[in-house]
């Protein structure tokens, strides 16, 4: 047997709260066979969220409060309410704000049954144009010599 180091455990939970996250990536691979999407989400700390959305029944009927809510999903973060049809992959690089919520339950299935888990959900949508002036995005450092050369000395 051998001994090896594990790696630490990095997940928590997105604090509950209004956030901006980006659209970091749409999963469509599972669309047009069982009617999922899956997007990917990240906050301005690096902290992601997954938003699944199942269009189509277990019965093969159109999910049509699931339709209702990726609608909106994805008109808020295209900020154009007026669109009739998209691109899955349009969303992709844009902002969107939500309320997080934590919600517990408890599991029904696999090795954790009758144990209590967590899971966040996001709801009150709103459009955003980034994560906003005091924010650093997650994936661009901050550059605080452009800040310098603004002041008037």
């Amino acid at each position: 047997m051998a001994k090896m180091k594990l790696a630490e455990s990095t997940f928590t939970l997105i604090p509950e709260g209004t956030t901006t996250f980006k659209v970091m990536e749409v999963n469509d691979e599972k669309y047009e066979d069982y009617g999922k999407l899956e997007v990917k989400l990240q906050t301005a700390k690096g902290e992601t969220h997954i938003e699944r959305f199942s269009l189509i029944k277990s019965n093969g009927e159109l999910n049509e409060g699931a339709l209702k809510a990726w609608s909106y999903f994805a008109r808020t973060c295209l900020n154009n309410y007026n669109v009739d049809e998209i691109d899955t992959q349009d969303i992709v690089g844009c902002y969107i704000t939500a309320t997080v919520k934590h919600e517990t339950y408890t599991r029904t299935k696999g090795d954790k049954a009758g144990t209590e888990g967590t899971s966040v959900r996001l709801n009150d949508y709103t459009t955003a144009s980034g994560f906003g002036d005091s924010d650093t995005k997650a994936d661009e450092p901050a550059d605080e010599e452009d800040d310098l050369d603004d002041l008037d000395l």
